[in-house]
């Protein structure tokens, strides 16, 4: 019995040794991975740099974009604008509106489809179905989505042509 226990022991630690190198190799994976996407996103960042949109800009983009809580963006920026204000970098509102940065309802519903439509996200908006919003909405999508689509084909051939040292020059007066 003493050689099946010692047999045991040696195979649970044989199996654990294998298990961990399972879970070893999932995250060497995982790693290189994460190095390629870090690549990406340098190359992608340079080439926004290139394009004249600074990497902050990106960030607090994508940042207010993943938000959960979309009131947590919008209160940061009053309390920069707040900030810039007693500072004197920019000029508090001439004429005491408190609330003229902020958008309109329909402002807001119109940005959130144009957005949606610009990025490719579902079109589905958070409206009830038919309504009033919910058109409105639709309505910005569709033009978001018909501003890409007109727009990037002419973008990406300009950022082709630019990595391409050999291509001829594109024509830039439209």
């Amino acid at each position: 019995m003493t050689a099946a226990a010692g047999h045991n022991a040696e195979k649970a630690e044989r199996d654990r040794r294998v298990t961990f190198s399972y879970y070893h190799r999932k995250d060497r994976e995982i790693a290189a991975r994460m190095r390629e996407l870090a690549e990406q996103k340098k190359s992608n960042r340079q080439n926004a740099k290139a394009a004249g949109f600074a990497s902050a800009k990106l960030d607090h983009y994508l940042k207010s974009f993943l938000a959960e809580d979309q009131d947590k963006p919008v209160d940061k920026h009053r309390s920069e604008r707040e900030n810039l204000i007693w500072l004197g970098l920019i000029h508090d509102n001439p004429q005491g509106d408190l609330l003229a940065d902020r958008a309109s309802r329909e402002q807001l519903i119109a940005a959130q489809g144009f957005h949606a439509g610009l990025n490719g996200l579902d079109r589905i908006s958070s409206y009830a179905a038919g309504s009033t919003e919910d058109k409105a909405w639709l309505e910005s999508y569709e033009a978001g989505k018909k501003e890409y689509e007109t727009i990037v084909p002419d973008i990406v051939a300009r950022i082709e042509a630019a990595s391409d040292p050999e291509a001829p020059p594109t024509d830039d007066e439209d």
